[in-house]
């Protein structure tokens, strides 16, 4: 278990701290976001322009995709290939902190987000609720800072549902 102390150095400590445990669901269902001002250099990486519930009527940098899988085109068999690389998002992100954020969430809220379909994938959220009760267990919560994920959360919730775009049938 971590003591207070430990708790007390925030650069001693973070959410690397809680394991993946070989996981990389993440990387076979989130859309890598981009971001040159939190240091993505876009030219060490694949990308393509997306659309992306967060900007709406934008498009953004994004890691590529697997045509074939949809997955990551940097998740190879044993993981990330470019890890030591990743980017901001991928530093960032842990499944926990998601499990956690939408439980300091009002429910109408996470059925808000839960009814637009495009926020979180349902494994993805199974598989952090089970990584928040591994650190909840070892002490480790307090290093799962959700303020950023919640307002994230809460500024998705307020946005309008956009219809999927309807292709025109061929006839």
């Amino acid at each position: 278990m971590i003591s207070a102390n430990d708790l007390s150095s925030p650069a001693s400590l973070d959410q690397n701290v809680i394991p993946c445990d070989g996981c990389v669901l993440c990387c076979k269902s989130d859309q890598v976001i981009l971001h040159p001002e939190a240091g993505d250099n876009l030219l060490s990486y694949v990308w393509d322009l997306v659309a992306s519930p967060l900007y709406p009527g934008q498009v953004v940098p994004a890691l590529k995709r697997d045509p074939a899988t949809g997955h990551c085109v940097y998740l190879a068999g044993n993981g990330c290939s470019i890890h030591d690389r990743r980017p901001a998002v991928c530093r960032r992100f842990h499944c926990a902190r998601t499990a956690l954020a939408l439980e300091r969430l009002p429910r109408a809220t996470v059925k808000a987000l839960a009814r637009r379909g495009d926020v979180f994938d349902e494994a993805l959220l199974a598989r952090g609720r089970d990584r928040l009760q591994h650190a909840r267990e070892r002490g480790l919560e307090p290093v799962l800072d959700t303020d950023q994920q919640v307002a994230a959360f809460e500024r998705i919730a307020a946005m309008p549902v956009r219809a999927p775009q309807r292709r025109p049938r061929r006839r």
